[in-house]
């Protein structure tokens, strides 16, 4: 019996004297707090020091749950066999000190309250400013899990008039109601953690200005990727279909009546862009434009009452913005039958060749009140040959303008020298005497340099009343009138003549 009682003394020693050769593992543990311990083995058997200070006990496989239960230190020993693990745990009661820390670090941000819960240290309330916000970011990462973050940001007022006013500046009204937003028109909400933006817009390119305007803002989370920043942003914003109209009208200007015009305009206070005056004469280019701050109804009103009185309406032509690539089209005219002859033998085949006024139009919306419009116009008249064939005269422009909405683009480049006669003159009576008249009467022809603007007019479909010509008193067409000869505008005028106005 001794004997067995020896060698049980003798292995109980060696197991303690294993243990204690062993180097210990340092734990710490809250108070009232739990950590989980991972040994590497399933646990036969687990001994502490000291009950009071500690308690543990197998959760799993091979994981022992501590619990601190009061301030101190314990020793906790786990077997299995021949596997051995010691620990040294220490119970302390730093939730107060980090309590105490936390109120030094975020003394920056009065809106956040802290409170002790337990074993954690408990952050409430609503941070406003974005500093604020950026500040409790930084410190919150040193505490670890000993803190329980439960804060949310609310954007100061000023921070969204600050944003609303950034939308405006970029062309965009800003409202608070949601129930009619027509296009241009957004309304900002934030929600908890979000902001959501709600609206229409014209075309691709407000999106794009929208996106960048977000992305500047520190605050704002685009994608709710970056955590460091405290708002998501959601856009529901779309493109809303719009149906653009672009009116054409050609106005005969005469070199003695553009500085009158253009002085009236300056008068009216219409602005022009580009250093564009009516007094300057087009240089023969196919693809200028000038940007006039008036409406079309606005220009050819002031443009009458400066003498100017030639007007003729080409038309209109309404199509979907930026709807495709494809140019649209109007003519307004005829079409010839012209006979195309190919191979040999052939009898040939008749195609239809438009002449008169052609307007193709593609593009759209390029922001809510800016086009920006790809422009073909063709201006043609039939002209009969000796032949008996006809001939095309043509004058065409390409070109691309920006314009704002409701404002009006003046096309340059078309020209005509319009031909005119004093007639004969000399004696009265005796220039129209036949023989007499070669040394009584004197032939002479003048040319009148004269200027075709065509001027283009962008607007949203039923945005604005249908255009109205000013009252004129000559209201001939410009592009028939500047073609004809001197020739024929004498015989015109002769065969409205009586007997004795032609002799006298």
């Amino acid at each position: 019996m001794l004997k067995k009682i020896f060698v049980l003394l003798v292995l109980t020693g060696a197991v303690l004297t294993t243990l204690g050769a062993a180097e210990s593992e340092k734990i710490s543990v809250p108070l009232k707090g739990i950590v989980i311990l991972v040994p590497g083995f399933r646990a036969a058997d687990i001994s502490i020091t000291d009950r009071n200070v500690i308690s543990a006990e197998p959760i799993a496989n091979d994981q022992i749950r501590v619990t601190g239960l009061a301030v101190g230190k314990s020793d906790l020993h786990v077997t299995s066999g021949s596997m051995a693990k010691l620990y040294t745990v220490t119970v302390s009661d730093n939730v107060r000190e980090t309590f105490n820390s936390l109120r030094k670090d975020l003394d920056s941000v009065p809106e956040v309250e802290i409170s002790i819960n337990g074993n954690k240290v408990v952050l409430k309330g609503e941070v406003s400013s974005v500093d604020g916000w950026e500040t409790l970011l930084k410190v919150l990462p040193s505490y670890g899990a000993a803190v329980t973050n439960l804060t949310v940001f609310r954007p100061a007022p000023e921070i969204m008039l600050s944003l609303k006013k950034l939308f405006e500046k970029s062309g965009f009204k800003v409202v608070s109601d949601v129930t009619d937003l027509s296009p241009g028109t957004l309304s900002l909400q934030n929600e908890k953690n979000t902001l959501i933006l709600r609206g229409s817009v014209y075309c691709r390119e407000d999106l794009d200005t929208i996106n960048q305007l977000i992305s500047t803002q520190d605050w704002i989370s685009f994608d709710g990727k970056d955590k460091s920043k405290p708002v998501r942003f959601i856009s529901k914003v779309v493109v809303k279909p719009t149906l653009l109209d672009v009116g054409a009208v050609f106005v005969g200007v005469k070199q003695a009546d553009t500085s009158a015009v253009g002085a009236n305009l300056v008068k009216n206070g219409i602005r022009v862009a580009q250093g564009f005056s009516f007094s300057t004469i087009f240089k023969g280019a196919t693809n200028q434009s000038y940007n006039l701050s008036a409406d079309m109804s606005t220009l050819l009103n002031l443009m009458a009452e400066s003498g100017c009185r030639r007007f003729h309406r080409a038309g209109h032509l309404s199509f979907m913005s930026n709807s495709s690539n494809e140019f649209k089209e109007i003519h307004e005219g005829g079409t010839l039958k012209v006979r195309v002859y190919g191979g040999s033998g052939g009898t040939g085949t008749l195609n239809d060749v438009k002449y008169g006024f052609i307007m193709r139009v593609r593009g759209g919306l390029i922001g809510n009140d800016r086009v920006k419009l790809d422009l073909q116009i063709e201006i043609s008249t039939p002209s009969l040959q000796e032949n008996n064939d006809y001939d095309i005269k043509q004058s065409r422009v390409n070109t691309t303008i920006v314009a704002k909405l409701g404002e009006t683009v003046a096309l340059g480049g078309m020209r005509d020298m319009i031909e005119e006669s004093s007639g004969p003159s000399g004696i009265p009576f005796l220039r129209k005497i036949p023989v007499l008249n070669w040394v009584c009467a004197e032939k002479t022809n003048a040319f009148n340099d004269s200027q075709v603007l065509l001027l283009v007019y962008p607007q949203v479909a039923g945005r604005t009343p249908p255009l109205k010509m000013p009252p004129s008193a000559e209201t001939a067409n410009t592009l028939e009138e500047s073609r004809k000869s001197n020739e024929q505008r004498t015989k015109e005028a002769d065969e409205k003549k009586s007997f004795w106005q032609r002799w006298f």
